[in-house]
């Protein structure tokens, strides 16, 4: 890692923080749940337990979810195969900072009113399935 990118990493990691509480909470019921965590790529990753329920629940339906540089997955499996659409979600992350919750909600609603699919059609998901070399 380069010089620049090492000095900047506690500025993106504050930047990012306010999302990143919200994966800490989250990171946190799983593990009081019976869930593991595991570090990868500079992000903490959470699964099993409370993951597991949120991520297979009726309104949620992933395999995986970024919180900042928290990213929760329902197993390892589900993790490793989702990591490198995930790590592009810590990167937007650490980009717009506290405006990532409201970008995101707000790029899904502009999607929904433009009568396309509110999670495919999704910017910040059309972004990260090309950076994935994944159909987008």
């Amino acid at each position: 890692m380069n010089l620049a990118r090492r000095l900047s990493r506690p500025i993106l990691y504050a930047w990012a923080f306010p999302t990143t509480m919200v994966g800490l909470l989250a990171g946190g019921l799983t593990l009081v749940t019976g869930g593991k965590v595991q570090s990868r790529r500079g992000a903490l990753e959470f699964h099993g337990g409370f993951a597991r329920r949120f991520l297979e629940s009726r309104t949620v339906r992933a395999q995986a979810m970024t919180l900042g540089h928290v990213i929760i997955g329902r197993d390892l499996h589900c993790l490793d195969s989702c990591r490198d659409h995930e790590q592009v979600h810590v990167r937007q992350v650490e980009r717009w900072g506290p405006f990532f919750i409201p970008a995101y909600l707000a790029a899904s609603g502009w999607a929904w009113a433009l009568r396309r699919h509110y999670y495919l059609d999704n910017w910040f998901e059309r972004d990260a399935r090309k950076a994935c070399g994944e159909d987008v």
